[in-house]
């Protein structure tokens, strides 16, 4: 297990305190026992259970296992709609996130948001994927909307969920909100948990890198995404990508070698180029030496056997 506190993102730090008639939330110095050991199980390479059901905004029951159709990577995100917040935060960051980087909801992965409070309402799952849509920056044709999708689920399934993909969540009973990691799956084509991003921060470059890892690289479009997918590894303890100074000096070797043997090359290729012209010049500089219109062989004195 990956403890990584730091990364928590507490919906109710502590007991809310009720101030006079005003109501103002002030929150406690100590967090409260609910949340004390909350964390994040690195479930890297292990596979969602495909027959999970969840509820989609149009109140219907699919597996979840449906979405995983062997091509696309799924960003999955685990929130609660009633969250007076913070999910929300999360939602807006994610946005940003898929609005900035460089790969299009619908043709290079999808984005599956599933509450884990069962006492969400299809119609609270309905209102989030109107809003979200609205705010995907390049906008969302019919496969685009059709790969970006708000669930509600049961207790016991969105547990099973939770738990297959190392998400963890406390009630609390004092403010009545739930306590929760603030991170974002990553899922391969297949289903499987490739990585997570964890904190309030989603990156886009983060959620590129993701994206690559996911895929293996199959969704890349552009050299640079080879270099980053290559050079790029993942880092679980601070559930983000970094850079891999081997990888790239590797890389550098592979482009010095090429540099150096095309170098070799050319000047080969040049010398060789010098040496034909100065052997066709030399030719020309010497040219026939017999009487024009005849050959040097025809040029010398037939000498007849005859009389000697």
């Amino acid at each position: 297990m990956i403890r990584l506190l730091g990364t928590i993102l507490i919906a109710s730090l502590a007991a809310v305190v009720t101030a006079g008639a005003a109501g103002a939330q002030v929150l406690n110095d100590t967090l409260p026992n609910e949340i004390d050991g909350l964390e994040i199980v690195d479930r890297r390479g292990d596979a969602v259970p495909r027959d999970i059901p969840i509820m989609n905004s149009a109140g219907e029951t699919v597996l979840i296992g449906d979405y995983f159709d062997g091509e696309r990577p799924t960003l999955l995100l685990l929130v609660y709609y009633s969250c007076p917040k913070m999910c929300e935060v999360m939602l807006n960051r994610m946005n940003n996130a898929i609005n900035d980087v460089t790969f299009d909801v619908g043709e290079d992965y999808q984005v599956i948001v599933v509450s884990f409070d069962h006492a969400n309402t299809t119609s609270m799952a309905k209102s989030k994927e109107i809003y979200h849509h609205a705010a995907y920056a390049r906008g969302l044709d019919e496969v685009g909307r059709n790969s970006f999708l708000f669930h509600t689920a049961t207790a016991q399934d969105a547990r099973r969920l939770s738990d297959s993909v190392g998400f963890d969540y406390r009630f609390l009973p004092q403010s009545g909100e739930f306590s929760h990691p603030s991170v974002m799956y990553l899922l391969t084509p297949d289903g499987r948990v490739a990585n997570y991003l964890s904190g309030l921060e989603y990156d886009a470059k983060q959620l590129r890198l993701g994206l690559l890892g996911a895929s293996d690289g199959k969704i890349a479009n552009s050299i640079s995404d080879f270099f980053l997918h290559f050079c790029f590894v993942y880092d679980p303890n601070a559930g983000a990508y970094s850079v891999e100074a081997m990888r790239v000096m590797q890389i550098g070797g592979i482009l010095s070698i090429i540099a150096v043997g095309s170098l070799i090359g050319g000047l080969r290729i040049a010398e060789s180029v010098r040496r034909r012209r100065a052997a066709r010049d030399n030719n020309d500089g010497n040219g026939n030496g017999g009487i024009a219109g005849r050959s040097p062989r025809s040029a010398a004195p037939q000498v007849s056997g005859a009389g000697s």
